[in-house]
């Protein structure tokens, strides 16, 4: 039986790993993309720069729609971030004479995030893991003047310099966007999400979903089952391809694991000491039609314990809530933290069906991420194509980053 070769092999079907394949594939490179289905993104669908490079890229800037709101409810504020009221107005109206201090800090908080986006794409993504990209990336960090030691520590340490009004909403503001506790968030991560939180528009997941399919297809990238791969082949030194179960063979120069919980197809890799993606638990409502308040946003981050976030959406003819914890939490624990988002209504609460999709691969204690620093390349040939893996959860703004990075280090076109 023939065997067929391609430039490059993906095992495992994240947000990263299709955005990865779509790039690659226009950009001229052979591309087969096995997958379990297809990855989509959540309904906190955060634009970023390198998701505008990408549309326009892919010819999709029609996926943009006008930025949803977002509410924070606290322990003792409740703040909406929306394009139509200023910040500064509803951090005054909940902390008086503090709310300045408030302001200042998360404008210098989303100053970093984007001057971190900037420096990015000047540099085409990530830092590389080669000699010569890493002295690059150097020095742009240097022209940039970028404070790497103040960027990589815990977010935490500078929470020192907030009012003590407004340290438990800053807190919950902080963990529900990256769905981790407080001190498991570095400054460059929290700089990253403040700032494409506060973009004037989102992502339409649906039609985004759609755009990365059509435009695989289109540059004849190949996909198939994840299930059909039966092993793959290392040569002592590198991966070399794989062996199908429908008796196809086929070779490859690089391959990108797409999801790190496939890291046992690669049996003498399986034992590498990888970040797993954070653990989430993953919840539905059933329908909150005629419960919900006028004044809530269709996005709540829930202030609490738990790092935890709620977001209604329409489902044929009812409303019901889809709710993401970080870590884990029992039901009881999450209904006591909605309470004051849903305190009249009566509802029951679901595992969701991705919830198996979410699990990490092991119990695993997580740092702060080294943007400067991180793992992009596995061993050998193989690299990762996780974002929530390298970069926590920063939904598609995250991937859209790694995607880039990959697509333009390991474009063969």
């Amino acid at each position: 039986m023939s065997t067929r070769h391609y430039d490059i092999a993906l095992i495992g079907g994240s947000l990263a790993a299709r955005i990865a394949a779509s790039l690659l594939a226009k950009q001229g490179s052979k591309v087969l993309f096995l997958r379990h289905r297809e990855a989509t993104a959540s309904a906190w669908f955060h634009s970023s720069l390198f998701l505008e490079k990408l549309l326009g890229t892919l010819g999709g800037r029609s996926c943009f729609v006008a930025q949803r709101p977002i509410q924070v409810i606290s322990r003792h504020a409740r703040v909406t971030l929306s394009n139509d009221v200023p910040l500064s107005k509803e951090l005054n109206r909940e902390f008086g004479k503090d709310g300045s201090a408030v302001t200042n800090w998360l404008d210098r908080l989303g100053s970093q995030g984007g001057q971190l986006e900037k420096l990015f794409w000047e540099n085409g993504g990530l830092p590389w893991p080669t000699f010569k990209a890493n002295a690059r990336f150097r020095l742009l960090c240097m022209r940039r003047k970028v404070n790497w030691p103040e960027l990589d520590a815990p977010v935490e340490k500078s929470l020192t310099q907030l009012p003590q009004t407004a340290l438990s909403l800053v807190t919950d503001l902080l963990q529900g966007l990256a769905l981790m506790k407080i001190d498991q968030i570095s400054r460059a991560q929290a700089a990253l999400l403040w700032a494409q939180a506060m973009r004037p528009e989102n992502l339409q997941e649906s039609d985004f979903s759609e755009l990365l399919s059509k435009r695989f297809d289109q540059f004849h990238g190949l996909k198939s089952p994840l299930e059909n791969l039966a092993r793959l082949h290392f040569d002592g030194s590198r991966w070399t391809g794989g062996q199908l179960e429908d008796g196809g063979q086929f070779t490859a120069e690089t391959f990108l694991l797409g999801d790190l919980r496939c890291i046992d197809r690669f049996d003498p890799a399986k034992t590498v000491d990888l970040p797993p993606p954070p653990a989430l638990t993953r919840h539905r409502t059933s329908s909150l039609t005629g419960q919900l308040s006028p004044l809530l946003a269709p996005r709540v981050i829930c202030g609490g314990a738990v790092p935890l976030r709620l977001a209604i959406e329409q489902e044929e003819d009812h409303a019901c809530g889809l709710i993401v914890s970080g870590g884990t939490a029992t039901v009881q624990q999450l209904r006591h933290q909605l309470e004051p988002v849903l305190p009249f209504a009566r509802y029951e609460l679901e595992n969701d069906e991705d919830q198996a999709a979410l699990q990490p691969v092991s119990e695993f204690t997580q740092l702060p991420r080294q943007l400067a620093n991180l793992p992009l390349r596995i061993v050998s040939n193989l690299y990762c194509a996780d974002s929530c893996g390298l970069l926590g959860e920063t939904s598609a703004a995250g991937a859209a980053l790694l995607g880039w990075t990959l697509a333009e280090n390991l474009a063969t076109g």
